[in-house]
């Protein structure tokens, strides 16, 4: 044949543009991260495994339709600082509640292990046993003032 796109069927040698399949579907995929593995984005498991020269990260990152919105509300990066921000208070360490009555705090008091509670569960389960409610180790009969937890509740009261 000579450079001409042929196809044969039906018996005749047919030259010409070929038609396309009516059972075939063209589907298009924009690639905005061309350096992030489809596969592992999708699925979580990428057959090249750690040879795959492509970056394995599941992270859902917004899409350029919701960064406009953002932009169009001009809401874009107005929360940014507080996404990066650190904390430098402890409060993740103090619990909110008592162990031991799962209530609001009322006259907290700290074990040497560190564990907050009521003043008032404190001694009513030191009555029946000497240990920690939370970890077990022996506590000595003292329950100090919670200065941290004190001061949390009047900074919540006040605000």
């Amino acid at each position: 044949s000579s450079g001409i796109n042929a196809e044969y069927g039906g018996g005749q040698l047919k030259a010409g543009p070929i038609r396309r399949p009516d059972h075939l579907r063209a589907t298009v995929r924009w690639d905005y991260a061309p350096d992030i593995c489809k596969d592992y984005k999708e699925t979580g498991f990428c057959g090249f495994g750690d040879s795959c020269k492509f970056m394995h990260d599941r992270s859902d990152y917004k899409s350029g339709w919701q960064l406009e919105r953002e932009w169009q509300s001009k809401e874009y990066g107005a929360h940014e600082n507080d996404n990066y921000e650190i904390s430098d208070s402890d409060d993740d360490d103090i619990p909110f509640a008592c162990y031991i009555c799962r209530e609001k705090y009322e006259n907290p008091v700290v074990t040497k292990c560190k564990h907050y509670f009521c003043e008032a569960c404190a001694l009513k389960h030191y009555k029946k046993t000497k240990k920690c409610f939370v970890c077990e180790a022996n506590t000595g009969g003292i329950f100090n003032p919670a200065k941290e937890v004190i001061a949390k509740m009047k900074a919540a009261e006040d605000s």
